[in-house]
């Protein structure tokens, strides 16, 4: 008889300091075998934990639970423990940066600025281990043996020669593959291109084909505080959790966490599913042993991203009464792309038109200006005919509204901003006041649950 997956949930109480921490990461860790069979004396081993942004938990792991990693890696006899990060491709490119904006708004962030702020790089430091950001990696190209939308990656060569490899990622929901757990945490150890071009509908499926490239020796979850709503970013709201889990079987622990966080069929969330399909672990809660508490003992109802609670028609079409929207032929991503759009024009009092898709069909006359007309993505900037004949007059007359991209990721979260500056409608001043906004949000909750924190 097959011998079952393994996935390990440990809870704890608050208020939760370091020590509790650690004896919670040591205890999920061995009800799941431990480390002595998987770390020798001398061993390098490399941690991958999500520092997605600027920001503590829920949106990042926590310092306390990466450092406890590292302790205990070195305890089992690593003689280099290595921690590696590539923040998110928001994060790098679009979140606006305080501290580096003088009269115009700065955006990004480098993984180690992050690493310091959050104090990652000082706990890490304390226990034994060194940081290290994927921007500053050493990469090579690897071929993806079996990988449907990935085939070749520029990959960090630290994380192929490791003696042991560790996933540390944290619990939360994301408005484009439900939740983001383990398989999606690998995400983060592409370069920026990588990172950039994941985010169409194929993105589960190039989530999956990372995980063919090296599979985790261990994967530790940090759910003390998780997300829910519409992460994984800032539109995310905390769910205080309490738990850590562990598994060797990361499709097997993304399966349980689904369940701990109240999805019934963890099938439902793509990387799960497809995963699961292509062998590369157990996604059958009934073929799993859970040990330590049980799910019913620690299980939430999150709420989920509105996107995957009702149809995304509902977010984009017949919404905003200041939007005229020409949607026709558009992939899934780009009708979340719309939501977004629709969502930060909304806020003006001025009427826009919105051109989407393959084959959207436009009146002959708009009922805005061309200087209030966008075209979202490839494919609307790739249609013929009259809205060629539209695109030249736009550009004839030096009006750049074109936000293309497949998906238009960067264009509509950065360019669009960038250009209702211009118009007058949004100010830097609005720019940086917001990112203040979101960072007062969670340091204040943060440092409601950890009274030792501070950012660096």
């Amino acid at each position: 008889m097959t011998e079952k997956a393994r996935v390990a949930i440990v809870k704890g109480e608050r208020p939760l300091r370091q020590a509790d921490i650690e004896d919670m990461v040591a205890r999920a860790v061995e009800l799941v075998g431990g480390l002595s069979g998987r770390i020798r004396a001398g061993d390098h081993v490399v941690i991958k934990p999500n520092l997605f942004a600027p920001y503590p938990p829920p949106i990042s792991v926590d310092r306390r639970v990466i450092a406890a990693m590292v302790k205990l890696a070195r305890q089992a006899g690593a003689g280099r423990v290595t921690v590696i990060e590539g923040v998110s491709v928001g994060t790098l490119m679009k979140r606006v940066n305080p501290e580096r904006c003088g009269s115009v708004a700065q955006r990004g962030f480098g993984s180690i600025e992050v690493m310091k702020m959050l104090g990652v790089k000082r706990a890490v430091e304390e226990a034994g281990g060194e940081v290290l950001g994927v921007e500053d990696a050493q990469k090579v190209e690897v071929a993806i043996e079996g990988g449907k939308a990935l085939h070749r990656v520029n990959y960090p060569k630290v994380v192929l020669e490791a003696d042991c490899f560790i996933n540390l990622p944290a619990m939360k929901t994301h408005t484009m593959t439900m939740v983001t757990l383990s398989l999606k945490n690998l995400q983060g150890l592409l370069d920026e291109k990588g990172r950039y071009f994941s985010h169409r509908d194929d993105l589960d499926q190039h989530m999956v084909d990372i995980s063919k490239i090296r599979m985790p020796d261990l994967t530790v979850l940090d759910g003390l505080i998780a997300m829910e709503g519409m992460g994984a970013g800032e539109g995310g709201s905390p769910v205080d959790m309490g738990i850590i889990m562990a598994s060797p079987d990361s499709v097997a622990l993304d399966c349980i966490a689904s369940m701990c966080m109240g999805i019934e069929n963890p099938l439902v969330v793509g990387t799960t599913r497809i995963a699961n399909h292509e062998g590369l672990g157990c996604g059958n809660p009934f073929l799993i042993e859970v040990l330590g508490n049980r799910i019913d003992e620690v299980k939430k109802k999150f709420t989920l991203p509105v996107n995957y609670t009702q149809p995304i028609d509902t977010l984009v079409t017949g919404v905003y009464p200041n939007i005229d929207l020409y949607i026709g032929g558009a992939c899934p991503t780009c009708w979340l792309m719309t939501a977004m759009a629709e969502a930060m024009l909304a806020k003006i009092p001025q009427r826009f038109s919105l051109i989407v898709g393959v084959d959207p069909k436009v009146p002959p006359r708009l009922r805005t200006g061309l200087d209030h007309c966008f075209f979202l993505g490839e494919c609307a900037l790739a249609t013929t005919g009259e809205l060629r004949d539209l695109r030249n007059e736009m550009q004839l007359g030096g009006l750049d509204r074109f936000l293309g991209g497949c998906p238009p990721y960067e264009q509509l979260l950065v360019k669009l901003e960038n250009i209702l500056v211009d118009m007058g409608y949004l100010s830097e001043d609005e720019l940086v006041e917001k990112a203040l906004e979101h960072r007062k949000k969670f340091f204040d909750y943060y440092r409601s649950r950890d009274d030792t924190w501070e950012p660096q």
